[in-house]
């Protein structure tokens, strides 16, 4: 990796060292090289993807897994938890402690 030195002033500096620290940045060279990056790859997304493949990445987590339970509808929630069963009661004592 090559090394470069550059001048900044001093209250451009502090403003960096404060942006380190409030954004998470390991060191003043991170915030430095993820600065350039936004300014050479516009097409690439702070994750490193392009912007398509973020898409995708986004909308297959948004889909439902093998045994997934989705509810579509605020009936379908309030039926699903209607039905939902207190972990250690009985069938009795569940039946006693439903809210709906």
């Amino acid at each position: 990796m090559a090394t470069i030195n550059i001048s900044i002033p001093d209250k451009m500096y502090k403003d960096v060292k404060r942006a380190v620290k409030v954004k998470s940045y390991t060191s003043v060279s991170e915030l430095i090289r993820a600065a350039v990056r936004k300014i050479l790859y516009e097409e690439i997304t702070e994750n490193g993807f392009t912007p398509d493949f973020e898409n995708q990445v986004l909308e297959a987590e948004m889909e439902p897994e093998g045994n997934d339970t989705v509810l579509g509808t605020p009936e379908e929630v309030r039926n699903y938890f209607k039905h939902l069963k207190k972990p250690g009661l009985s069938h009795a004592q569940n039946k006693e402690h439903r809210t709906f």
